[in-house]
């Protein structure tokens, strides 16, 4: 990972990170916006943090979250002087934002899923972001090339493979496609008898 993609945090937003990492989670990309607002990409999602009079969280902070293959689109509307990064996933509508605002509804510092920018140095960066996000998006939704689950014992009860089959599909390991087709055999195998 470039490490021009890497910033350190104000004191409450490295809080609220450390907070929110789950055990193994690594930080790839670490971006600080205008006011105090932060946008991180794990190896597993992207998060956007803000704390601050200027973000609207005067008392305490706010977390945005996302996982990669719920990602539909990121982007930076850069300006003149300013402009803004956002992120959107499935079911939100996005509104133009302003970075002048005072339009709760138009201002990207207090947008969940935005991020304010005040120089071209900044926007360059998150535009790298970006890209990046965008290449995790696209490994997210690769189908998983795994091994097969291990045969079953024939003497195992259907309702354990099942349960196995569903282990498996619900950590990722196998597709839903798979777990239908696995099912699908392991109860033939039930009704063929020995």
């Amino acid at each position: 990972m470039p490490q021009n993609l890497i910033d350190e945090l104000p004191g409450g937003l490295d809080k609220k990170l450390r907070e929110l990492l789950l055990a193994g989670e690594t930080v790839e990309i670490q971006l600080k916006g205008a006011w105090k607002e932060a946008l991180v990409c794990t190896d597993r999602r992207v998060l956007i943090l803000k704390s601050g009079f200027m973000t609207g969280q005067i008392f305490g902070s706010n977390a945005f979250q996302v996982p990669y293959t719920n990602v539909a689109t990121v982007e930076v509307k850069f300006h003149l002087l300013t402009g803004y990064f956002e992120i959107s996933a499935g079911g939100m509508q996005n509104v133009e934002k302003s970075y002048w605002s005072t339009n709760k509804g138009s201002d990207p510092s207090k947008a969940p899923n935005c991020i304010s920018l005040n120089s071209r140095s900044q926007a360059a960066r998150f535009r790298s972001a970006c890209t990046l996000i965008m290449e995790m998006v696209g490994a997210s939704r690769q189908p998983k090339v795994s091994a097969p689950p291990p045969a079953a014992n024939p003497t195992e009860p259907v309702s354990s493979v099942i349960e196995r089959l569903w282990k498996l599909r619900t950590d990722g390991a196998i597709s839903q496609e798979e777990f239908e087709t696995m099912k699908r055999e392991a109860l033939a195998r039930v009704q063929a008898g020995p």
